[in-house]
C-alpha cells in the first residue's frame, strides 16, 4: 500500500509537467486528469485511516481486561405456588443462608480467571438465585471462559453431591443470557408455561426449541398464530415444561436474549385446566346428574349415616347426660346443690304416680319381650308421664319423643328438625328439601327429563326414624359384647389365679364351667330383657289436625316395625280418646296393652297443694273446693296460683267456675264467634249432655248416641271428648259412659 502511495505522489509533477507542453486545445483533458488525481488520493487516505482503526480494534479485542457476568442458581429455595405457600417460612430465609448456599455451591478459590461473586440476589418465588460475578478475559475469549466457569461450577455441585434439604433434589448452575425481570408482583406464580412474546420478526419452534431444550425437557412449543392456519404474522410462542423448576429456570436465563435481532419477552402463563373427561361430563347431563346424585346419596350413606347412628344411641343410652354418672350427682349435692338449693320438680309431679298397682302392671309388661304397643291413656293432667317416668327410672336404654314438642313448628322444616333433635339425629341438614327442589326444576328445565331429587320434609321424617330404628337394633348387640368382653377380662384374672387354677386341676375347672354355662344362660336372658330399649312418644295425637296426620301415621308405623322386630318396646302417652283407633291401623293384628287413668284423690290433690304453698292450710273450706275442682293438674295449678295471691279459696274457686263457665260457651256453643261454630256437633247437642251431666255423675253412651238429636251418630260425641268437653269411659274396647271432663263442671 505504501508502494502504491509513492507510486502516485510522483504522478502529480510529471502530469503537471506534460500538461505545460500540450497545446491550449488539450486543456480540458488536463483538468479531468487533475480531479482524478484528487479522487484517488482521498480514497488512499480513508483506506488508510480505517486499516488503522482496525489495527487499534484488533489490538484492544485481545487485551484480558475484568468482565461481568451472571448464573443462576436453581433449587435453592422452594417454589412459591401462591399465596398460601408457606414453604419457604420452613426455611432460613435470611442473607446469612443465601450466602453459606451460594459458596457452597460454588468453589470461588478453585474457579480460574479470578473468578469472584460480586452480588448475589435471591429469587424466592422462583427457588433459585442470581449471582453477578466478574473474571479476566478478552473479548474474543469471555464467551468461552463463562461457559468453563459453568461447567467447573456444575462439576463441583455433582462432585460434592449438594442437594436442597426440602426436595432431596441436586442444586443446577446455569449461565444467565439474557437480563432477568426482578419483580415481585404478587399475582404471578410460577407455571410449566412460558409465554415469548417476539419484539421483532418471528422465532421458528425449531430454534426455541435448541435454546430451551438444556433448561429441561419440553412437552410443547405453539406458535400464536398459527402460521400454517393464518396469514396474520406469529407474534407470540408458548413453551410448556414437564416441571415448573425448569420453566422458572429458563425464564431467569433467557429474558431480554436476542435471537436474530428479536428480542424475547418471557411471562408465566397460567395453566389452561382442559380437560377431556371433565367436558364430556358437562355436556352430558342426563347421565352425569343422576351419577352424581348416587355418588353423593353413598357419600351420605357412608359418612353421616354412622355419625348419625353413634348420637342417636348416645341419646337413648344417656351417654352424654352427665345425671346418669355418679361422680357428677355426687359433686351436685356438696357443691352448689348447697349453696343454692333449688325446689325439686321432681318430687312434685312423682305424687301423680301414686298407683302401685298400675305401675307394677307396667313394669311387668316391661320385663317380657315386645310384642304389642303399650298405651297410656287419660285426660290432660292425669299423671300419665309421671307414670310412664317412675316405671322406667331404673332402666338405661330409654328414649322420649316429645309430639308436642315436634308440632309446634310453623312448618314441615321446622317439624324434621324438632323430631331429629328429639330422637339425637345429627347432623341432620333440612335446608336440602329446598336446594333438590331447585335442582329438580332446573335439571327438568334444562334436560326436559324429571330427576325426582326432590327430597321432601315426609321422606327426611321417614330416613330420621329408619336410622333411629337401626340405633335401637344395635343397642343390645353392642352392649352384650361389651360385658362378654368385659367377663372375660375377669375370668383371665392375673398370674397368680391362672396357676392357682392349673394346680386345682382340669376336672374341677371341668365341673365349674358346666355349673356356670346353666347360670350364664338365665343371666343372659335376664340381662338382654333389662336392656331392651324403651321407645315413649308422649303427647301422641295431642291435636287431631291435618297438619299433623302425616307424623302421627308415620310415628305409628315406625312403633309397629320395632315391636314386629322386638326391637324395643313402644309405649304411647295420649289423652285423646280415638288414639286406639289410629294405632289399630298400624298394628291390626294385635290387642294392645292399655291402662287408663283418671283424676286424683282429693287426699291427693290436698297434699300437691301443700307442697306448693309450701305450708298447711287450715281453711275448713279447702276440702270442698279441692273436692269440687277435682283432681286435674290443671285446675290444681290455676288454684295454687289464685291462693298465691292471697285469695280465699272460695273467691278462687268462683274465679275458677267463671273461667270454665267461659269456655264453655266458647268451645261448646260457639257464642263469642257471634253464634256460629265450626265444630263438628250443634249448640242443641252440646247442652243435651250439659244438661243431663249437671245432675248425674255419668250417662249410657248408647242411649244418648241413639237419641233422636244424635240419631245413632257418634261423631259429634267423638268430637266432644277431642275437644276436652266430655270423657268418654270404655269397656272391653266398648263405649259405655260419657262423663264430665272437667269435674267442675258437674
Amino acid at each position: 500500500m505504501l508502494s502504491r502511495l509513492r507510486a502516485h505522489t510522483h504522478c502529480p509533477g510529471d502530469i503537471r509537467g506534460i500538461s505545460l507542453l500540450r497545446k491550449p486545445s488539450s486543456y480540458p483533458r488536463t483538468i479531468n486528469v487533475q480531479t482524478r488525481y484528487f479522487q484517488v488520493k482521498n480514497k488512499l487516505h480513508e483506506e488508510y485511516t480505517h486499516t488503522q482503526k482496525v489495527t487499534e480494534e484488533i489490538t484492544a479485542y485481545n487485551i484480558t481486561k475484568e468482565q461481568l457476568g451472571q448464573l443462576y442458581l436453581d433449587n435453592v429455595f422452594p417454589l412459591k405456588m401462591n399465596i398460601l405457600d408457606i414453604r419457604q417460612l420452613v426455611l432460613r430465609n435470611s442473607r446469612g443462608f443465601l450466602e453459606s448456599k451460594t459458596h457452597q455451591a460454588i468453589p470461588s478459590n478453585e474457579l480460574p480467571y479470578d473468578f469472584c461473586i460480586k452480588e448475589i440476589i435471591a429469587r424466592t418465588k422462583d427457588g433459585g438465585a442470581l449471582v453477578s460475578f466478574s473474571y479476566k478475559a478478552s473479548e474474543a475469549t469471555k464467551s468461552t471462559r463463562s461457559l468453563e466457569i459453568i461447567e467447573r461450577i456444575t462439576d463441583h455441585i455433582k462432585e460434592k453431591g449438594i442437594v436442597a434439604p426440602f426436595n432431596f433434589k441436586p442444586v443446577r448452575a446455569f449461565l444467565v443470557k439474557g437480563r432477568p425481570f426482578i419483580e415481585d408482583i404478587l399475582a404471578r406464580y410460577p407455571t410449566p408455561r412460558l409465554r415469548l412474546e417476539f419484539q421483532g420478526e418471528a422465532v421458528g419452534a425449531e430454534q426455541l426449541y435448541r435454546h430451551f431444550r438444556p433448561y429441561g425437557k419440553i412437552f410443547d412449543i405453539s406458535l400464536y398464530p398459527n402460521p400454517s392456519l393464518t396469514k396474520d404474522p406469529t407474534r407470540y410462542a408458548v413453551v410448556q415444561f414437564t416441571r415448573i423448576r425448569f420453566a422458572a429456570t429458563a425464564r431467569n436465563c433467557l429474558h431480554g436474549y436476542v435471537i436474530n435481532d428479536t428480542r424475547l419477552n418471557i411471562l408465566y402463563e397460567k395453566q389452561m385446566n382442559t380437560n377431556v373427561v371433565k367436558d364430556w361430563l358437562v355436556n352430558h347431563p342426563r347421565i352425569t346428574i343422576p351419577i352424581l346424585a348416587a355418588i353423593v346419596a353413598a357419600c351420605t350413606y357412608v359418612i353421616f349415616d354412622p355419625i348419625r347412628i353413634f348420637f342417636s344411641i348416645s341419646k337413648i343410652t344417656q351417654r352424654f347426660n352427665p345425671e346418669e354418672y355418679a361422680i357428677y350427682t355426687w359433686l351436685r349435692n356438696e357443691t352448689w346443690a348447697k349453696l343454692l338449693p333449688s325446689h325439686d320438680q321432681k318430687d312434685e309431679q312423682s305424687m301423680w304416680a301414686h298407683d302401685q298397682e298400675k305401675i307394677g302392671k307396667l313394669k311387668s309388661w316391661l320385663a317380657e319381650d315386645p310384642e304389642t304397643f303399650i298405651v297410656i291413656t287419660g285426660h290432660k293432667g292425669s299423671g300419665k308421664s309421671a307414670l310412664v317416668k317412675a316405671a322406667i327410672a331404673d332402666r338405661k336404654n330409654k328414649l322420649f319423643i316429645d309430639c308436642e314438642f315436634i308440632g309446634s313448628a310453623s312448618n314441615s322444616s321446622g317439624m324434621t328438625k324438632n323430631l331429629a333433635k328429639e330422637v339425637g339425629y345429627f347432623p341432620v341438614f333440612t335446608w336440602l328439601s329446598s336446594i333438590t327442589g331447585v335442582l329438580d326444576t332446573v335439571v327438568t328445565a334444562t334436560t326436559g327429563q324429571k330427576t325426582n331429587f326432590t327430597s321432601s320434609s315426609d321422606s327426611q321424617m321417614k330416613d330420621i326414624l329408619e336410622t333411629v330404628a337401626i340405633a335401637l337394633r344395635n343397642i343390645v348387640p353392642s352392649e352384650r359384647e361389651a360385658r362378654e368382653r368385659a367377663e372375660e377380662e375377669k375370668a383371665r384374672g392375673n398370674l397368680f389365679d391362672r396357676i392357682k387354677n392349673y394346680i386345682k386341676g382340669v376336672e374341677a375347672v371341668k365341673k365349674s364351667e358346666k355349673e356356670s354355662i346353666s347360670n350364664e344362660v338365665d343371666s343372659d336372658d335376664e340381662w338382654d330383657e333389662e336392656n331392651i330399649p324403651i321407645v315413649v312418644i308422649d303427647n301422641y295425637m295431642y291435636r287431631d289436625t291435618g297438619k299433623n296426620s302425616y307424623l302421627w301415621e308415620e310415628l305409628a308405623e315406625w312403633a309397629a316395625l320395632l315391636i314386629e322386630n322386638e326391637v324395643a318396646h313402644v309405649i304411647f302417652v295420649s289423652s285423646n280418646a280415638s288414639v286406639m283407633k289410629s294405632l289399630s291401623k298400624a298394628l291390626p293384628t294385635k290387642s294392645f296393652s292399655n291402662i287408663a287413668l283418671a283424676d286424683a284423690p282429693p287426699e291427693m290433690a290436698l297434699s300437691y297443694i301443700k307442697r306448693q304453698l309450701g305450708v298447711d292450710v287450715e281453711d275448713p273450706e279447702m276440702n270442698e273446693v279441692v273436692a269440687a275442682i277435682g283432681g286435674r293438674l290443671t285446675e290444681l295449678e290455676l288454684l295454687v296460683q289464685k291462693l298465691k295471691m292471697n285469695m280465699d279459696p272460695k273467691a278462687a274457686f268462683e274465679d275458677i267456675v267463671v273461667r270454665n263457665v267461659i269456655e264453655i260457651l266458647k268451645y261448646g256453643f260457639g257464642e263469642l264467634n257471634n253464634g256460629t261454630s265450626s265444630s263438628e256437633w250443634t249448640a242443641v247437642q252440646f247442652w243435651n249432655i250439659v244438661k243431663q251431666l249437671s245432675s248425674r255423675y255419668s250417662i249410657n253412651y248408647d242411649k244418648v248416641k241413639w237419641s233422636r238429636l244424635f240419631n245413632g251418630s257418634d261423631a259429634p260425641l267423638q268430637a266432644m271428648e277431642r275437644a276436652e268437653l266430655i270423657t268418654i269411659s270404655y269397656k272391653d274396647g266398648r263405649p259405655v259412659s260419657i262423663k264430665a271432663l272437667p269435674r267442675l263442671w258437674r
